[in-house]
C-alpha cells in the first residue's frame, strides 16, 4: 500500500508540473513577411488602428493539456494580433502613426490544440477582419484565416511549449496572407 501511495504521490505531482500559465512569447517578424513587404516597393505606409474581438473569445486563454496561454500584455488576443501587424509593418519600414492609411481589425477565431496524449497532430487557427481606411473612405475590407499544423508529441512537457510556438506561427501565416493579397497590395498603393 506504502509503494502505490508513492507511486500515486509522484504521478500527480508529475502532471502538476507539465501546467502552466503563460503569456504569449513577444511577436518575432516572419522572414516570409518581410519578404512580400519589401517587394512592394510603391505602398504607402500605414498606421494601426484599433483591434477588437468578442469579449468571450478576447479575455478566455486558450487551453492546451490543462496549460494556458494568454494574449499581448494586457491578456487580450486581439492585442497581441494589433501588435504583431505593428511589428511586421515597422520591421518592413511601412508603419507611421501619422500615415492617411489606417489598418485596424478585429479577431473572429481563435484556437490552438496541442494534439491528444496519443500524440499527432497540433493545429492552431486564426482568423480575422482587416479594414483599411483613407480618412472617412473604407479601401480594404476581408476576412482572412491561417491554419497551421505540426507534429505533436504524447509527452506533455514536448507538446505544450510546442504549441505555445506554433500560435506565432499560425499569426504569422495570417499576417502573410493579408501582406500576399492583391487587394491589400492595390489599397495601400501610393
Amino acid at each position: 500500500m506504502n509503494a502505490l501511495f508513492r507511486m500515486a504521490l509522484i504521478a500527480t505531482l508529475a502532471l502538476q508540473s507539465a501546467c502552466v500559465s503563460m503569456v504569449a512569447s513577444k511577436y518575432q517578424p516572419g522572414m516570409a513577411n518581410a519578404e512580400v513587404l519589401s517587394r512592394q516597393s510603391g505602398a504607402a505606409p500605414l498606421r494601426v488602428g484599433a483591434f477588437s474581438a468578442d469579449p468571450k473569445l478576447d479575455g478566455k486563454p486558450l487551453n492546451v493539456r490543462g496549460s494556458t496561454l494568454s494574449g499581448g500584455e494586457d491578456g487580450k488576443f486581439s492585442t497581441y494580433l494589433r501588435d504583431a501587424l505593428s511589428t511586421e509593418l515597422k520591421t518592413a519600414g511601412r508603419l507611421d502613426d501619422n500615415a492617411a492609411l489606417e489598418i485596424g481589425g478585429e479577431l473572429l477565431q481563435n484556437r490552438l490544440n496541442g494534439g491528444g496524449a496519443a500524440a499527432g497532430d497540433g493545429h492552431a487557427i486564426v482568423q480575422a477582419r482587416f479594414v483599411i481606411k483613407r480618412g472617412d473612405s473604407q479601401v480594404y475590407d476581408r476576412t482572412l484565416t491561417a491554419e497551421h499544423h505540426w507534429p505533436s508529441s504524447f509527452m506533455g512537457p514536448i507538446a505544450i511549449p510546442a504549441a505555445f510556438d506554433n500560435y506565432t506561427a499560425t499569426v504569422q501565416k495570417l499576417l502573410q496572407q493579408l501582406f500576399s493579397d492583391p487587394q491589400f497590395e492595390r489599397a495601400t498603393a501610393r
